[in-house]
């Protein structure tokens, strides 16, 4: 038998053509997908939108706590430096005010008891030993350190003691609060009754316009009372 050859029509020429294009057209996709991670991409080309896309949706959860992390430390950060600002020279001035009303009052009375002690020294009798050991006392509940301890005082700077207001006020002031204090109030005590003991006019210490001791040290003392078991002290 004799077969015919067969003849390519146009037809079949034109889908293998296309048959072999379209795999060109997919080599070369596969191999620019390949180098994308080193030469980049083309943004105009669909399959790189279609990567641009997932990788959004991806990243996108992620960066946004990022962000929301890093705008609450700032905030936080922020709110802190703003209220240190605002509260920080009020809390000062207030301890400040606190701090020198009760120091101003300790003071006080810890001169009273080494005045007395300046004046009795080369005193040899009970009751000027005694003066001599309630200024070592003095010195030592009337410091810093034993009016600021722990037991008359909160970690926030409040007094652990009562305080009450003075009589006809209604508001607690810092002196009330300087009195109120326990060694304090001690020591106004004791100093009042050193004060009694030896005649001393408190009145004296309080005007500072009178005239200074050097000078009335050097005034003769003309009186006609009959004189006390307890010479009135000097000042």
């Amino acid at each position: 038998m004799h077969f015919q050859p067969i003849e390519h029509t146009s037809d079949e020429a034109y889908i293998a053509q296309t048959h072999n294009s379209f795999q060109v057209e997919m080599e070369t996709q596969n191999s620019n997908d390949a180098l994308d991670d080193v030469f980049g991409f083309d943004s105009t080309s669909p399959t790189t939108e279609h990567h641009h896309e997932v990788a959004l949706d991806n990243s996108h959860p992620s960066d946004m706590h990022r962000l929301q992390a890093e705008h609450s430390t700032a905030g936080y950060r922020e709110g802190v430096t703003a209220a240190k600002e605002s509260s920080l020279q009020a809390g000062f001035d207030e301890g400040f005010s606190l701090g020198a009303s009760i120091g101003l009052k300790a003071g006080q009375l810890l001169g009273v008891i080494e005045g007395i002690g300046e004046a009795v020294r080369d005193l040899e009798d009970k009751d000027s030993k005694h003066v001599k050991e309630l200024l070592k006392d003095a010195r030592e509940e009337l410091s810093i350190a034993s009016i600021f301890k722990p037991d008359y005082w909160a970690e926030d700077g409040n007094w652990k003691y009562t305080v009450q207001s003075a009589e006809g006020e209604d508001e607690v002031v810092f002196s009330d609060v300087a009195e109120a204090h326990p060694l304090v109030r001690k020591w106004m005590t004791i100093v009042d009754e050193q004060v009694e003991l030896w005649k001393i006019d408190r009145s004296i210490l309080d005007d500072e316009t009178s005239q200074r001791l050097d000078t009335v040290m050097d005034d003769p003392i003309i009186t006609s009372a009959t004189p006390s078991t307890k010479k009135p002290l000097d000042w």
